[in-house]
């Protein structure tokens, strides 16, 4: 942690309006805060941990107000965390003086799997983190944590009542022809000893294993009733007003039949648009390659959980505007999300199962799990090569989600354009995508940035500040008010209809040709206008504008062009100011030439008529 990350995870919380799941503030001006246990308890349980910061108040826009003595506060800070939680945590903690206030920092890591859930020593109750804050487990959660100490067996177990009957013999005809040609053991057993060995049954009686009626059942839901895939669509601008989910399906059967018609419905509810190839020809191109979708849902369903505590849980599948989202019940096992796609990392919740889908398919379709640790390479293979941006992926111990932003294919043009653009260092996909979209007209926040690409705030600082070092985009304001737009020097901005870019669509502003500037406190998603929602949000805007009416007077179009905001969102910040004395129009309304200056800097600055305006 460093000052710069201090500050931009302030203004981003001054953005927002709330804490983050990540970011926890407490205010600690007058003492240690007594409830600080349930969080470290829920950060120790969640994957990638979180940040504490003591000295601000949240009730009060996130106002520094410092803390009651530093030392005091870490060693309370410690001795929480080492004799208040079971296991004990050791957060690292830091210290930094914002806007003249101490304000201490700390770090809680994630404890390892095979000791968790952390729990408060006084009640005995653990917690995970939410994005509404800390919740406490559930029974059925804290089992999830035990069970998943040592390597999950559920996939193994019988199922109780089922028998041989249960089986789809077509499916299970292929998958005994598949074992045989792919092992030269197997290729010498009889059909059942097959089974047995690759388990799809077990015991002396050759009972179907939980593997091998998920994957080669004639009905799984017989057994499990919510071993299912729920899946909906928003609904779009041409569906009737109220309506809530479009095109709501519950796929079932076993995993082959399941993925099958998953995927015939992501195809389903998915616009086609055309892309031009290096020669010249155009082919239509489904927004989410089918590719990547099908690897996906293939992961959701081989590696779900499937104790008996997740039972009762379905993976959902939802398209939404702006992304496809997919989650599973349990959490990533053996491994985190940062090992994700890396070349021979693989870790499987349900060997088994994982096993048995690489023999299984339908009809002549591909395998469930064509090979071991190539899902997630293959994912981020089939996104680079559409143009796409890599998936993003949340692991919260008890589930995982994978969010696929639904990024316009970069066009012919811009593709073009890209390879053009002398950069000093290379480009990731997403500064590709980001600086594009300054192109045409876009300027970016760290805010805005992490909703339009979700990451984290450190990840976005880094890839703004990226652009910057390697010439193609410029920073304009002080930090935590910052704005990146593209560098002078690489062309004028080149307009494009709203539907082209995600975060521009909706049918409200459909035949625009200046793309509206996003702001700094809202997700870029269809329909967002571009007033600030809150007034938390006008005040940053307006604390920017202050800063820079604090060099002279200046117009609409010269704050507009120095903050990056649109003419709105000046305006909204401006009567912010205006209402509370600190700002005065030089001049009449509705003349571009006018100025606004601060009302402490007023001396013989007047109108043509000698007054300001009021």
């Amino acid at each position: 942690m460093d000052f710069a990350e201090l500050s931009t995870l302030i203004a981003d919380l001054r953005s927002e309006g709330s804490d983050f799941a990540e970011v926890e503030v407490k205010q600690a001006a007058g003492g240690f805060p007594v409830s600080l246990a349930p969080t470290l308890s829920a950060f120790a349980n969640t994957p990638g941990g979180g940040i504490l910061i003591f000295g601000l108040d949240e009730s009060d826009f996130f106002k520094v107000v410092g803390v009651y003595d530093v030392s005091a506060c870490k060693s309370a800070l410690a001795s929480v965390s080492r004799n208040g939680l079971e296991p004990p945590v050791n957060p690292q903690s830091w210290d930094f003086v914002v806007d003249g206030q101490a304000v201490v920092v700390a770090k809680v890591e994630e404890i390892s799997g095979s000791v968790k859930p952390c729990r408060v020593r006084s009640t005995g109750k653990a917690y995970l983190r939410s994005y509404d804050g800390d919740y406490e487990l559930s029974q059925l959660e804290e089992q999830s944590f035990i069970a998943n100490r040592d390597t999950p067996r559920f996939d193994q177990s019988t199922v109780e009542g089922a028998t041989l009957e249960d089986l789809d013999e077509e499916l299970v005809g292929s998958y005994v022809d598949a074992c045989r040609s792919s092992s030269a053991a197997l290729s010498r057993m009889k059909d059942l000893d097959i089974l047995f060995r690759t388990g799809v049954v077990s015991g002396s009686d050759r009972k179907p294993t939980v593997a091998g009626i998920l994957s080669l059942g004639v009905y799984p839901q017989q057994f499990f009733p919510n071993l299912v895939i729920q899946a909906s669509a928003a609904p779009g601008p041409g569906d009737p007003k109220g309506t809530r989910v479009v095109d709501a399906k519950r796929f079932d059967g076993p995993i082959p039949l399941m993925l099958d018609q998953a995927l015939r419905w992501v195809q389903r509810n998915t616009r086609t648009r055309v892309r031009f190839g290096q020669d010249g020809h155009g082919r239509d191109e489904l927004e989410y390659p089918m590719e990547a979708v099908r690897e996906l849902l293939s992961n959701s369903l081989v590696h779900r959980d499937l104790g008996p505590y997740a039972l009762g849980e379905a993976i959902t599948l939802r398209i939404e505007n702006s992304q496809l989202v997919l989650s599973n019940p349990g959490g990533l096992w053996g491994l985190s999300v940062d090992r994700l796609g890396k070349t021979g990392v693989t870790s499987a919740r349900n060997g088994y199962l994982v096993r048995i889908c690489q023999n299984v398919r339908l009809g002549r379709e591909q395998r469930v799990v064509e090979a071991l640790a190539s899902g997630i390479p293959t994912v981020l293979r089939s996104l680079r090569e559409a143009g796409m941006v890599p998936p993003r992926f949340h692991d919260q111990g008890v589930r995982f989600t994978v969010r696929v932003p639904n990024h316009a294919l970069l066009s012919p043009s811009d593709l073009e354009w890209l390879s053009e653009v002398n950069s000093s260092t290379p480009l990731s996909d997403i500064q590709r995508h980001a600086l594009v979209a300054m192109r045409h007209g876009i300027r970016w926040t760290n805010k805005t940035l992490r909703d339009a690409f979700p990451m984290d705030s450190l990840e976005a600082r880094n890839i703004l500040a990226g652009l910057v070092d390697a010439g193609v985009a410029e920073a304009v304001g002080e930090r935590g008010g910052r704005v990146y737009r593209l560098a002078q020097g690489l062309g004028s901005l080149v307009p494009v209809q709203v539907q082209q870019y995600l975060f521009l669509g909706s049918e409200e502003n459909a035949g625009q040709v200046q793309p509206p500037v996003p702001r700094e406190s809202e997700a870029l998603r269809p329909g967002a206008r571009s007033a600030p929602r809150s007034k938390g949000a006008r005040r940053l805007n307006a604390k920017l504008i202050m800063q820079l009416l604090a060099s002279g007077p200046a117009s609409m179009l010269q704050l507009c062009s120095m903050t990056g905001f649109s003419e709105r969102q000046v305006q909204y910040a401006l009567a912010l100011l205006k209402e509370e004395g600190d700002v005065v129009l030089l001049g009449g309304r509705g003349d571009r030439t006018s100025k606004w200056i601060l009302t402490s800097q007023m001396n013989d600055q007047t109108d043509s008529d000698g007054n300001p305006e009021s």
